[in-house]
């Protein structure tokens, strides 16, 4: 029996299956028409059709921002006699370099659940389908899935960089080239990575892996740029003379780098020098290089990992009654809910490993306040900056705590994926069910709310009711994320998310950070103004600003909930 479930896996493709170019050409497009005919499907019957117009508009402003940034950013450097044009290259060469850091991660992870643990895997390779035709559907798939958010958001990069600097076609021309060879380059790492990996590790443990591993990679790299202070790179004037400048600069990136190959052809059009043929032949020859080793590499491995990835998962901590002791503080109809949301969390690495993320975002944040240039101000005007700062702190906290409530609060509902019905069919008051769920996220984020408002206060040597008015905000907002969170996850749930990082992902998450971040610029303007009312004498107005915050907050927090428990248990799911 051990060795039957490999044969059994290569069964579809034991026999080679001789296909002409137009049958192979219309597999491959049958394999990838579901997920647009889905789509498609979705805005037919109207389902979501606001979420994702209003996700449109949202994209399209921020869209904007990010393009009158680097136009102005660029515009910059390039005024910059002497210097300018090589800033301007160095940007582009880091923030290529960062991006295929990061896609690799995504890619092998996309890879590792496109390719060995998706649902439809049994379907598929129970057709008469070549393992060519299999793979390059499933390289399609995994590439639309990692890299789409850098096509779309880098768009704008790549457009000012050329407006600003005044580029010409061989400019745009190279852009056709240089980043879909740079995005396929790296689905073809990350297919191979995950195939090696999937051979000697069971494919979901090697999952649970690599999302642990980029999180801690994250946090870590935050914390290290953050620490390197890269806002001295744009003052020369912070260094001896020009040379330890550009010696400070000019740190070339490895030679067999792709992300150096790409910047190099994208800089050299842009700027109108000799084009580095070198480079384009680098970056040619290892895209194909790399979609040959990865094909080879799917056909030698997939059979034995697709084998492994069957394995069930185990289900660890679930007779231990440290959980059941941890929730005795709740309600008692709470218990059994939050307890077993402790067991989910604390059994999957791709939860609990968000907790490193969480401190390298604290860490971020602290060694940008201790970073900040205030020696340049002096006496009452340094106090008064400081307190300022502290104050606006908040605005910081409520960023940290909406990105939290995304992640953990909204998927709390889709994490109970099929297995929904029984939840559904027990005697569970719904509105119970979602204020357990809420419980869970709560505690992070005011964790990390209170570290960022408190521990900038205290470095900016705010003064104690300053920190207490901070301390006692951060609990208002996180209990109203929390509920707002939840409750929208509810409303529109994603059963079928293979993980909880990818039901967060979706239009209704954005929506849903759209709302907490406008909540987080109410509350923030409402003490604003409590403050001012209290600096010149109007009290009650200064209360009535806090009793505002408040109700705002309890509200959200509250309402929602109630709402969200109705339309949950109504939908029948």
């Amino acid at each position: 029996m051990a060795e039957s479930a490999p044969t059994a896996a290569r069964a579809p493709f034991s026999e080679p299956v001789i296909l002409t170019p137009a049958s192979a050409t219309t597999q491959l497009r049958l394999l990838l028409s579901p997920r647009g005919q889905g789509f498609r499907n979705v805005l037919a019957r109207g389902e979501q059709r606001d979420l994702y117009a209003g996700l449109g508009l949202i994209g399209f402003a921020f869209w904007l921002l990010i393009f009158g940034s680097v136009y102005f950013l660029v515009g910059k450097f390039l005024d910059i006699e002497g210097f300018g044009p090589f800033l301007a290259r160095k940007l582009m060469e880091m923030l290529l370099a960062s991006l295929f850091v990061m896609l690799t991660f995504s890619n092998i992870i996309t890879a590792l659940s496109t390719y060995y643990l998706s649902e439809d895997l049994e379907l598929i390779l129970s057709l008469p389908v070549s393992r060519p035709t299999f793979h390059y559907a499933r390289f399609v798939d995994t590439l639309t899935q990692s890299s789409w958010m850098m096509g779309l958001f880098g768009f704008p990069v790549f457009l000012a960089y050329g407006l600003r600097s005044e580029a010409g076609p061989a400019y745009y021309s190279a852009l056709l080239f240089a980043v879909p060879s740079l995005l396929m380059l790296s689905t073809n790492i990350g297919i191979t990575v995950s195939t090696i990996l999937v051979n000697v590790f069971p494919a979901r443990r090697t999952r649970e892996l690599m999302v642990l591993l980029a999180m801690l990679t994250m946090a870590a790299l935050f914390v290290l740029l953050r620490s390197l202070r890269p806002e001295r790179l744009v003052n020369a004037q912070e260094f001896e003379n020009a040379a330890a400048y550009v010696a400070q600069l000019a740190l070339p990136a490895p030679v067999l780098f792709p992300p150096r190959w790409a910047s190099d052809l994208i800089s050299a059009t842009m700027l109108y020098q000799p084009f580095p043929w070198a480079s384009a032949l680098l970056l040619l020859t290892g895209l194909l290089a790399s979609s040959a080793i990865a094909r080879w590499t799917t056909a030698w491995g997939f059979d034995t990992g697709w084998s492994r990835s069957q394995e069930a998962r185990s289900a660890r901590f679930y007779r231990s009654k440290v959980f059941d002791t941890l929730v005795l503080a709740v309600p008692r109809s709470w218990r059994p809910h939050l307890s077993k949301e402790l067991r989910v969390f604390v059994r999957d690495p791709a939860q609990w490993s968000q907790i490193f993320l969480l401190m390298g975002v604290c860490g971020v944040c602290l060694v940008s306040i201790h970073a900040l240039p205030l020696d340049a101000f002096q006496g009452q005007l340094l106090a008064s900056i400081k307190q300022a700062m502290s104050f606006l702190n908040l605005g910081m906290g409520g960023f940290v705590m909406a990105a939290i409530a995304a992640r953990f609060n909204f998927a709390a509902v889709s994490r109970e994926g099929r297995a929904f019905w029984l939840v559904r069919s027990g005697p569970i008051d719904p509105a119970t069910l979602l204020r357990a769920k809420s419980v869970l996220g709560f505690v992070p984020m005011l964790l990390v709310g209170q570290v960022v408002t408190i521990g900038s206060g205290l470095m900016l040597e705010a003064p104690g009711w300053l920190l207490a008015i901070e301390s006692v905000t951060m609990v208002f907002m996180a209990y109203a994320m929390s509920g707002l969170a939840v409750s929208l996850g509810a409303i529109w749930p994603d059963f079928r998310a293979d993980t909880a990082a990818r039901a967060s992902t979706g239009p209704a998450a954005v929506f849903f950070m759209v709302l907490a971040l406008t909540l987080n610029f109410v509350v923030l303007a409402l003490e604003v103004v409590g403050f001012y009312a209290g600096y010149v004498g109007n009290y009650a107005g200064a209360g009535a600003a806090a009793v505002a915050v408040v109700a705002l907050c309890t509200f959200v927090g509250t309402w929602p909930i109630e709402r969200a428990a109705r339309t949950l248990w109504a939908s029948g799911l």
